[in-house]
């Protein structure tokens, strides 16, 4: 028996099965505005529930369904790079079984994605939508700690050749290219502190802080696109006095709705 919904409320799904997999779900008061919604992806904090009270006075303003998938620390440790091998539980396949849950329960089409991941959940985001870009529209990545580059010459998850852990990887560049992109770092979340990964490969290739690996990130997006010759939408832009909390980012006012407008456009 489904659960009934309550617009205007947080509500909280578990799907069982071999690998379970849990969901939050906000739907507006005034309803659902052209069958719009709104996918965020929590950093290691798991703060799913806060993510969707962050963005509900959007939700409500653009009439827009909020999805908020929850991956355990238990099950799901390293849910940023989509899992550790390509033989384990995967992560971006419990999305897409939360996904195909919340469309029959709510009565939605979620996909394409109009997605938002903040740190780990923009590690999680990207990778997802690189690998699976027909499912994806357009994204909003804020502050990822790193990145998958598009370099054939990399092992996954630095870069797109598949290794040990990850067989059979199939990217097309010439499609995820074409996903506009919006990446957020906070003004002030340029600290090398204890959840940002300090390896020495990282640190050479993709700079010190989030600040410079996502400038290098989209740099090298915007290079491989004009080599591909495809108009590709790639920004990077600076959101002021943030640090790295979440907290933070919503407490300068534009941001959320921001990551809004640019994932539905102005509202008319």
């Amino acid at each position: 028996m489904q659960q009934k919904i309550t617009p205007g409320t947080i509500l909280k799904q578990t799907i069982h099965g071999p690998v379970p997999a849990e969901y939050f779900a906000y739907v507006p008061r005034q309803g659902q505005r052209h069958d719009r919604v709104f996918v965020t992806v929590h950093g290691i904090s798991r703060n799913a529930e806060q993510h969707l009270a962050g963005f509900a006075a959007q939700a409500e303003r653009y009439g827009a369904v909020m999805l908020a998938p929850l991956f355990p620390e238990g099950t799901q440790p390293s849910y940023q790079r989509l899992g550790v091998s390509a033989s384990e539980a995967r992560a971006d396949e419990a999305l897409d079984l939360m996904l195909e849950h919340a469309a029959a329960w709510l009565e939605i089409t979620p996909t394409p994605l109009h997605i938002f991941g903040f740190s780990g959940g923009g590690q999680f985001t990207h990778r997802y939508a690189m690998l699976h870009p027909e499912r994806v529209a357009r994204m909003v990545l804020a502050a990822p700690g790193w990145y998958t580059f598009p370099d054939p010459e990399k092992r996954y998850p630095l870069g797109l050749r598949s290794g040990p852990r990850w067989r059979r990887l199939t990217f097309s560049p010439a499609k995820f290219l074409k996903l506009a992109t919006l990446v957020l770092v906070g003004g002030e979340d340029d600290v090398r502190d204890d959840d940002l990964n300090k390896s020495r490969r990282i640190d050479a290739c993709q700079g010190l802080n989030r600040a410079e690996r996502g400038e290098r990130w989209v740099g090298a997006m915007r290079a491989l696109a004009r080599a591909f010759h495809i108009p590709a939408e790639f920004r990077f832009e600076s959101v002021p006095n943030a640090n790295h909390a979440f907290e933070s980012y919503l407490s300068h006012p534009p941001f959320a709705e921001d990551v809004f407008q640019f994932l539905f456009g102005k509202l008319s």
